[in-house]
């Protein structure tokens, strides 16, 4: 499994090669139908491995479809609402999702529907499991979804063999359930994301049997399936940490459980961090015991062998040490009181900026209120021109810290384009839009929802610059991560 993850790096270049040829196949098509087509399976595509361009080709095909034929129109709502339950954003799908039952659909299409709508619940039964009351509530909708793919999925669907192995596991019966995956694992390639999730099924099979090896062994097979496939969504490396934790093994544990919580952020998969994260504390705490016990250990060592050997030099070395240690807390010291203070001039400026507004749209109510004049008041109001100057005013202020904190960062990431896509500051200490977003990705803000929400921008435009971005970048697949590592 750890050899797995050590080459995590090439399975994903595999597939981000795969999504390239689709992606130009997308800029290549001549109408929009077929650009609608390829829009959904994008989205289809990138819903296991990453949530923000799943929803991003998920919503670029509901706009194509506006004026095709209704299949494709509720195709392409249904991959919205796939992409939105990923990203744990229940609200917006479950609103889509049952605006959608209410339509006539082909027996395909429907197929579709209820398959999107058995996964959302099943993630909503996930978030919801300290709830009862709600749990129940998703799991029988859950069950009617399935109840619905079982009666309609053709016969010798691979999908249908899956839902049927999964309803044996979840009636008790095991060994009906055993027979029923093994023949269906035999004929799904590993790296294919339902093998994974038959693997899983057939680790509750032998951990409900009593058999502990066999059941990590298939939760190792289900991860590494997911590895292979690049699902950031799986649980199997999460569990399998878990039962490496039970057993001792600390080091594994903590490794597995950091990668798969790594993998589900980079992909956005909100619900999958949210279900890992309650796996972390237990493991990390145990893992930092055992490595600090061996620190301990092995510094009662050293103070030995040095007392017997080189009492004299360790103290002079020790002493050198924190002398030199001092020195370098003392320039970080000096380097974090002067951000401090950028951070106070700045904050003061960006109050005193609001209280003079304030102090001068209360003058101004006032006055126009005193007046009689509401409906110019109102107009004046709602033609946004406080709200516009007041994002300009905190633009401004966050490019000019920003850009005092880190005076190179234009450089600095203009070595990471392209040198005829080098981006030019016209306006001194101001950013442009696409330098703002990605400040705020080397700041560590990398979700594109709440750059957005900071910036008042749509997230739409956020995904255009971003995407733009990364294509004019010298390495695409790792741009985000450059910029963080700048």
């Amino acid at each position: 499994m750890s050899y797995a993850i050590k080459g995590a790096s090439s399975y994903r270049a595999d597939m981000r090669r795969q999504l390239d040829t689709l992606e130009d196949s997308l800029q290549n098509a001549t109408t929009d139908e077929q650009r609608c087509r390829l829009a959904i399976e994008l989205s289809l595509e990138f819903r296991p491995t990453n949530t923000d361009s799943a929803l991003f080709y998920a919503y670029r095909a509901r706009a194509l479809a506006t004026d095709l034929d209704v299949s494709l129109r509720q195709r392409s709502a249904i991959a919205v609402v796939d992409a939105l339950s990923t990203a744990g954003l229940f609200t917006e799908a479950t609103e889509l999702f049952n605006g959608l039952g209410r339509q006539t659909m082909t027996p395909e299409v429907r197929l579709d529907y209820w398959l999107a709508g058995r996964r959302l619940n099943g993630y909503m039964k996930g978030y919801a499991l300290g709830n009862r009351e709600c749990y129940s509530k998703y799991d029988a909708r859950y069950q009617q979804f399935d109840d619905s793919l079982l009666r309609h999925l053709p016969a010798r669907s691979e999908l249908r063999s899956f839902l049927e192995c999964e309803r044996l596991v979840t009636e008790g019966r095991y060994h009906d359930a055993e027979k029923r995956l093994t023949d269906l694992l035999k004929s799904l390639p590993q790296e294919s994301n339902l093998y994974g999730m038959a693997a899983f099924q057939m680790a509750e099979v032998w951990r409900n049997l009593g058999d502990e090896s066999r059941y990590a062994a298939m939760l190792a097979l289900s991860a590494l399936s997911d590895v292979k496939g690049c699902v950031t969504e799986g649980m199997a490396l999460p569990t399998l940490a878990d039962w490496l934790y039970r057993q001792g093994e600390f080091n594994d544990a903590y490794n597995f459980i950091n990668f798969a919580l790594e993998e589900a952020s980079a992909g956005n998969a909100r619900m999958r961090a949210v279900s890992i994260a309650r796996f972390v504390p237990l493991i990390d705490d145990a893992y930092r015991d055992k490595i600090n016990s061996s620190r301990d250990e092995l510094m009662i060592y050293l103070i030995l062998v040095a007392a017997l050997f080189v009492a004299t030099i360790a103290l002079i070395v020790i002493l050198f040490k924190q002398v030199r240690k001092s020195k370098e807390n003392a320039r970080k010291l000096a380097f974090t009181s002067r951000r401090q203070e950028s951070y106070i001039g700045n904050f003061i400026g960006l109050y005193s900026s609001y209280a003079d507004r304030l102090n001068h749209l209360t003058k101004l109510v006032s006055t126009k209120l005193a007046s009689g004049q509401v409906t110019e008041l109102k107009k004046l109001i709602e033609s946004g021109r406080f709200t516009d100057q007041d994002n300009d005013d905190i633009h401004k202020i966050f490019d000019s810290a920003f850009l005092d904190i880190y005076p190179d960062f234009v450089s600095r990431l203009n070595s990471l384009l392209r040198p005829e896509e080098a981006i030019e500051i016209k306006t001194p200490a101001t950013l442009t839009p696409e330098l703002r977003i990605y400040a705020f990705v080397k700041l560590g803000i990398d979700e594109s929802t709440r750059i957005a929400q900071i910036l008042h921008y749509s997230i739409n435009t956020v995904y255009t610059y971003r995407n733009k971005m990364r294509n004019k970048a010298i390495r695409r697949d790792s741009f985000d991560n450059d910029v963080k590592d700048l």
